[in-house]
C-alpha cells in the first residue's frame, strides 16, 4: 500500500524521446498547498514533477478532500485525463515548494507521432498503476491496521530525498493525520491511536511538524516490507 510514489515513465524512454520531451517542457513554481489544477477542469496538459512534492486530491460531495497520492521527484500526473481528452480526474495541489514541468495536449499529440516509444512506454505505465490500484485494494482488505499505518509511513520515509542515517530518516514530505486517515478509509482516532503506539515503541517522531523515522529496520518489519521493496 504506497501512498507516494515517483515512478518516472519518461526516464524509461529512449533517450531521443525523452529529450525530446524534455525540450517542450515548460516549467512552473508553485508555493505550499498551491493549486496545480482543480478536478473538473478542463485538461490542457500533462505535468511532472520537478522538485518538491505533489499531493492528489478527491473532492467530496460533501466539500473536503480526500488524500489519493503524493508524487515525488520525476512523477507524471495529469497524463490518464489528457489522452483519454477528459477533464483532470483529481485536484492537485503542491505540498511544498515545487517545481513543475508541463507538456501541452498539442506538444503531447505531436511527439507520440514522432516518437512510438512514448505510447508503448504508456501503455506499460498504465498496467503497472492497475496493479498497484489491485494490490492496495487487497492490503485493505488483508492487513490489520497496525502493518498499514506503518506501510504508509514507512513508503513516506523511502521516497523522501533526506539521506539515512544509520536507521534514522526524516520525512520531507508534510503531512497530516487527518490526510493519512483519508487515505487509509479510517478514523482520524484509529489512526491517531497507532501513531501514539508507534512513538512509544521509539519507532517515529514529530518535531516541529516533521516527521521521523527513528528506526526503520524495526518499522519494514511491522509493515511487512518484502527484501527488495521498489517505490
Amino acid at each position: 500500500m504506497r501512498l507516494a510514489s515517483k515512478q518516472n515513465w519518461i526516464a524509461e524512454l529512449p533517450k531521443d524521446a525523452r529529450q525530446a520531451i524534455e525540450k517542450r517542457l515548460e516549467y512552473r513554481d508553485y508555493g505550499p498547498g498551491k493549486l496545480i489544477h482543480r478536478a473538473g477542469d478542463p485538461c490542457t496538459g500533462m505535468c511532472r514533477v520537478h522538485s518538491g512534492h505533489v499531493k492528489l486530491l478527491a473532492e467530496q460531495p460533501d466539500g473536503e478532500r480526500a488524500l489519493l497520492a503524493i508524487y515525488a521527484r520525476g512523477h507524471c500526473f495529469g497524463d490518464t485525463a489528457m489522452i483519454a481528452r477528459r477533464p483532470y480526474l483529481y485536484t492537485a495541489i503542491s505540498a511544498r515548494d515545487a517545481r513543475v514541468g508541463f507538456l501541452s495536449s498539442t506538444d503531447f499529440d505531436e511527439l507520440i507521432v514522432l516518437y512510438p516509444s512514448i505510447p508503448e512506454t504508456l501503455c506499460r505505465k498504465t498496467a503497472i498503476a492497475l496493479s498497484s490500484v489491485l494490490s492496495n485494494r487487497e492490503m485493505r482488505n488483508q492487513a490489520g491496521v497496525a502493518q498499514r499505518v506503518a506501510l504508509v509511513i514507512y513508503n513516506l520515509a523511502m521516497i523522501s530525498e533526506t539521506p539515512q542515517l544509520g536507521t534514522y530518516r526524516e520525512v520531507d514530505v508534510p503531512i497530516t493525520i487527518s490526510e493519512l486517515s483519508s487515505f487509509l478509509g479510517l478514523t482520524r482516532q484509529t489512526v491517531q491511536k497507532e501513531i501514539s503506539s508507534l512513538k512509544k515503541r521509539n519507532l517515529i517522531s514529530k518535531l516541529h511538524g516533521t516527521w521521523a523515522v527513528r528506526d526503520m529496520d524495526q518499522l519494514a518489519i511491522l509493515a511487512q516490507i518484502p527484501e527488495i521493496e521498489t517505490i
